[in-house]
């Protein structure tokens, strides 16, 4: 979890608190005077009821005011919510005061060049660490002779129409991504067409694209693939992020669009 989904979170936590606030406020200012005081007594209990505090025993309250009482421990539990809420949202409150994400990371970026190179960071800024990302080289799939050539805004070679519009959409997003970047998965070595860093939270996540699901032995390696991942903790809708067509039913902008919002921003 980065520090924009702390603070995300926790404003989040804010509001549920502020909701219980308000409702057990409201609830209190009807309660009834006074609380009740409940002993065990043979196989039941026995309920007293106290004005105030100071009246230690209270007195008893018979079982046709068992009403009365299940709404005044009812009104102690309230209070108890309440009071728990507040120090709830002022510890959360204190702590969003003080807190900034960024710091770490600021750091090691307002250092000059000279003084990097002598640095071993804890943390690097998101363009940095991007940048670094970046910067790994792989081995290529080659292509076949006889394949159609297919290239991206950013004139990396892809292997159909398809895949370069999902590069570019990607590149307009400014969402880093290797191209069919080698993976190990156990004893198997695999190429996603898409491996992408997700900034946000730093997440490295994988995106195949199935283009030929009406093509019978297609979909079952395809379907093998997808098996592959998730044998090894790479999840559909998590860190693997699936798309497909047939020829009667193909990927449009649209659909890419959304699914970069949904998973890669």
């Amino acid at each position: 979890m980065n520090g924009k989904q702390i603070i995300q979170e926790l404003t989040e936590e804010r509001n549920k608190l502020s909701k219980i606030i308000t409702k057990k406020e409201k609830q209190l200012q009807s309660a009834p005077e006074g609380e009740v005081r409940v002993i065990k007594h043979n196989s039941g209990y026995q309920y007293y009821f106290r004005k105030k505090p100071s009246d230690k025993n209270g007195s008893y309250m018979h079982v046709s005011e068992r009403n009365k009482a299940a709404t005044l421990v009812q009104k102690r539990y309230d209070e108890q919510i309440l009071a728990a809420s507040k120090k709830q949202d002022a510890a959360i409150k204190r702590f969003l005061n003080t807190y900034d994400p960024e710091c770490l990371k600021n750091i090691y970026s307002s250092l000059s060049d000279v003084r990097k190179k002598d640095v071993q960071a804890v943390i690097l800024s998101d363009d940095e660490y991007v940048s670094k990302w970046e910067e790994y080289t792989y081995e290529h799939k080659s292509f076949a002779e006889d394949m159609p050539i297919h290239y991206t805004d950013s004139g990396n070679r892809v292997r159909s129409k398809s895949e370069v519009m999902i590069a570019n959409a990607l590149l307009k997003e400014g969402i880093p991504y290797r191209y069919e970047c080698p993976l190990k998965l156990g004893t198997s070595l695999i190429h996603p067409d898409f491996t992408i860093l997700r900034k946000s939270d730093r997440e490295v996540l994988y995106w195949e694209h199935l283009g030929m699901m009406d093509d019978s032995e297609y979909t079952n390696r395809a379907i093998q693939r997808i098996r592959l991942y998730e044998e090894h903790g790479i999840y559909p809708g998590v860190h693997l992020i699936l798309t497909m067509e047939t020829v009667r039913q193909p990927i449009n902008l649209e659909i890419i669009k959304n699914m970069i919002g949904q998973y890669c921003a």
